[in-house]
């Protein structure tokens, strides 16, 4: 990975031994003063910054001042010190203190190579994750939906056929789950992509307000009407509504909304004029609402017109493999948005998380990554980052007893077996899929056709 290095610096000789022992095609861009330090970094991102540490480049400033000067300036940006023989008196140990590495001048390509090749790449980090495991993945122009989670393969591959055509889907799954991202996607899939998404959420608007909002009113429809107003069918246009907590709507409420999915027709409150829906319906809820129909809250007719295409998507606590892939994402998400140079995940800040249930799902996920980001020191991400509530929810999780040493071999052997077994086939169907082309197999599973031919190896697939 070529990497841009930030020398401050008057010594061109210095300069120079740095330029002849950095690694080709990485860069190094050379300043001479602080000012030249804020403008640089203003413009340009660096994977770090090399301060030479001598009386030229620290003047007449206090060595504590000059130095939390450079750390304020570089902010999470990991911050080297330059130190030889003329270092001002005090200076090497408050570097040693303060800065992360301190590297000999005259530099040693195996010290210089050492400490800089030692900078963690988060975004390389992320990518290794695809390569490691198989995956699924749904990409439309400004997101995408990856698991790792095998039972949400088929759905990922089933949505392709929906989100191709104007039908109405249903979205089942729990509060933060990402019912709204997936009809986002959804839509951007469409031939509709380039239209208007509109959400409506039903659960947060009261009863009587929810037909004027999906339907809009005519002037003197109720009280307060002084105007025509359309609603979100007539809003959406040629583009897509979602419907969200639809199992909120009154039997009535839900009569209207079947007319609409089965004919798209619908009348304004306090209007007698028939007017057509054009825009594709995608309705969420975050019940079963197979449960409800049994319990005669919720249409028989309106259901089964809805679970013809339903999806449900699994809470967080049972997509354990797809925690360490968003808590990745999220922390590059935001450190870009807060501007703050995320330079390590720390292993025992993504265990902390996969010990977690997450009732939140993905939403709380995110908040809670968000807020590790913003708390973060130097760019490292570690459970102290984490919030308290989080760290004593995971102390307090009863302790169960382990297995012996006998149990647990024969567990891994069973599940290293199941592994196995999973993976072949998703090789096997992927291959079918591509009529055995390997390299587009290769590429759709996300690794290399190296590592596909090991593994067809491994489960005997090449005789076939």
């Amino acid at each position: 990975m070529i990497q841009s290095f930030l020398l401050l610096s008057n010594d061109t000789l210095v300069e120079a031994q740095l330029r002849d022992l950095l690694d080709e095609g990485n860069h190094l861009v050379s300043v001479a003063t602080i000012g030249e330090v804020r403008s640089a970094l203003s413009k340009d991102e660096y994977q770090g910054l090399l301060v030479h540490l001598d009386q030229r480049t620290v003047g007449d400033r206090l060595p504590r001042a000059f130095l939390a000067e450079i750390r304020e300036l570089a902010n999470s940006l990991p911050v080297y010190g330059l130190v030889g023989e003329k270092i001002p008196e005090r200076l090497r140990p408050l570097a040693q203190e303060q800065l992360d590495a301190c590297i000999d001048v005259p530099p040693r390509r195996e010290q210089l190579h050492n400490v800089l090749r030692g900078l963690p790449d988060p975004v390389s980090d992320l990518a290794g994750l695809c390569s490691e495991m198989p995956y699924r993945a749904l990409h439309a122009k400004t997101r995408s939906l990856l698991t790792f989670t095998p039972a949400m393969f088929d759905m990922l591959e089933e949505l392709k056929v929906p989100a191709a055509h104007d039908v109405t889907v249903l979205l089942i799954g729990e509060t933060g789950c990402g019912k709204t991202y997936l009809a986002r996607l959804i839509h951007e899939l469409s031939s509709r992509s380039e239209e208007r998404f509109l959400t409506v959420a039903c659960g947060a608007l009261p009863p009587d307000l929810i037909e004027s909002e999906l339907f809009g009113y005519v002037k003197g429809a109720f009280t307060g009407a002084d105007r025509d107003k359309e609603g979100k069918f007539a809003a959406a246009g040629q583009g897509t509504l979602l419907l969200d907590e639809i199992d909120v709507l009154t039997p009535e409420q839900q009569a209207r909304l079947l007319r609409v999915i089965e004919t798209g027709e619908y009348e304004p409150v306090g209007s007698n004029e028939t007017q057509v829906s054009q825009a594709r319906l995608i309705v969420a809820s975050n019940y079963d609402l197979e449960g409800l129909v049994e319990q005669g809250t919720f249409r028989m007719d309106l259901y089964y017109r809805l679970n013809m295409l339903c999806f449900r998507l699994l809470p967080l606590r049972e997509r354990p493999l797809d925690v360490e892939f968003l808590a990745r994402r999220f922390a590059l998400d935001h450190s870009r948005t807060h501007n703050i140079q995320l330079r390590h995940i720390e292993p025992e800040f993504l265990g902390s998380l996969r010990q977690y249930t997450w009732p939140g799902n993905i939403r709380e996920l995110e908040n809670v990554i968000r807020r590790a980001v913003l708390y973060c020191r130097r760019g490292v991400l570690s459970v102290a980052d984490l919030p308290s509530s989080l760290r004593e929810a995971i102390r307090g999780k009863p302790r169960v007893e382990g297995p012996t040493v006998a149990e647990a071999a024969e567990a891994a052997r069973t599940l290293e077996a199941q592994v196995d077994l999973m993976e072949q086939k998703v090789i096997e169907t992927t291959l079918r899929r591509h009529n055995n082309h390997r390299t587009a197999t290769a590429r759709e599973l996300g690794i290399s056709r190296v590592t596909l031919y090991n593994k067809m190896k491994k489960f005997g697939m090449l005789a076939r």
